[in-house]
């Protein structure tokens, strides 16, 4: 279930936002429709025929985003929206991926039917015993309900793994995000290779939302520092907002970066591949797709946040905690050549090794197998 993956499966472009959980739901629904699973995905009502099938996949309606009066439409059309698009999916295995209050009416749902359910966390934050990202009270307690009576609990991380024992006596595994393989796939052109404007040095990329712990702000005080290097940034806010024009501004007076705004899936490829380095800000990421998009083409990062310690382990990169600490990590690796190309061949390595789609749904599989279903 996603409710926001309409679009992350192959349906209507630009109907929902993709992010990093949408994503990675999308990427293991096809997969194991492509092995021959019978896969439904529960999904927000776009216009779409209810039932259709997407690339393998069948998706079922739940509710339109803004039916409903407020305060009356959790219960309805929310919550017997969700219930109903369930019921149709009649499958025997039930998986979300994501702390909200849906992790809790999936779980009611599946011990209603005999059903079983996974529960994927996304990111640290789904982990943390006070819930950040939950202030509502409903919202805390629905998560905290079918956190507890999931079948599995599975977790991008070791440390994940070690938050939810601590903050809430849950036992997770420890499952890998999966990530395309880009090196495979046919290369669009990248936004902005027009030829125009001098270039200086390395390409380092940024992507990611306009939020306060992705810390794009400190791309600026970086890129004022390191005038011998051009920065890329992707993305935006979900939403106008008076903390991303800000940074707009600032963007403005940076002569060596450049916005490029958000990017097409299809083109991120083209990104990857002009640059020498990705760069990661946030100051907390569950494993971030933009890693593995990375990695897959050899591309390694210099980052603040490093998950299980693997940038620093395999070679993928280098990590630094501060500002200071990010100019050197790129001074650094704009001056050996040598040392990028050995990264660049560790990337590729660790990327086939642990992340490849097909090797993390045989993972899976075995999963469903062990939990005593093939679903």
């Amino acid at each position: 279930m996603a409710l926001n993956g309409y679009a992350a499966i192959g349906g209507r472009a630009g109907t929902s936002h993709i992010g990093g959980a949408e994503r990675q739901t999308a990427l293991l629904a096809r997969e194991l429709a492509r092995r021959g699973h019978a896969v439904s995905l529960v999904t927000l009502d776009h216009g779409q025929a209810d039932g259709e099938t997407v690339q393998g996949v069948r998706v079922f309606k739940a509710y339109a985003r803004d039916a409903g009066l407020p305060g009356l439409r959790f219960f309805s059309p929310r919550l017997t929206g969700i219930w109903s698009a369930l019921r149709r999916a009649s499958a025997d295995v039930y998986y979300q991926r994501m702390a909200e209050q849906t992790t809790g009416i999936v779980a009611m749902f599946c011990r209603r039917h005999g059903k079983r359910f996974f529960f994927a966390s996304a990111s640290d934050y789904d982990c943390l015993a006070d819930l950040p990202r939950l202030p509502k009270l409903r919202e805390s307690r629905l998560y905290q309900y079918g956190l507890r009576r999931a079948d599995r609990v599975l977790v991008q991380t070791r440390r994940q793994q070690e938050l939810m024992r601590a903050g809430f006596g849950v036992e997770a595994e420890v499952l890998s995000n999966a990530a395309e393989d880009l090196a495979e796939g046919s290369v669009s052109a990248a936004p902005g290779a027009d030829g125009s404007g001098e270039v200086w040095g390395l390409r380092v990329l940024w992507v990611g939302r306009y939020t306060p712990e992705k810390r794009l702000a400190w791309v600026f005080e970086i890129a004022g520092a390191c005038s011998n290097l051009t920065f890329e940034i992707v993305g935006d806010a979900a939403g106008g907002s008076r903390y991303a024009e800000d940074l707009k501004s600032r963007a403005k007076r940076c002569v060596n970066v450049r916005l490029l705004g958000r990017v097409a899936h299809e083109q991120i490829a083209a990104l990857y591949r002009r640059s020498d380095v990705l760069l990661c800000t946030s100051e907390r990421e569950g494993f971030p797709n933009t890693f593995l998009e990375a990695w897959s083409l050899g591309v390694p990062v210099v980052t603040t946040f490093d998950p299980d310690g693997v940038v620093a382990e395999f070679g993928l990169g280098r990590v630094a905690a501060d500002v200071p600490g990010v100019i050197e990590a790129l001074q650094v690796t704009a001056a050996d050549r040598a040392a990028r190309e050995r990264m660049r061949a560790s990337c590729r390595a660790y990327f086939e090794r642990e992340h490849r789609v097909e090797r993390v749904v045989d993972r899976f599989e075995a999963l469903l197998a062990s939990t005593g279903s093939g679903a």
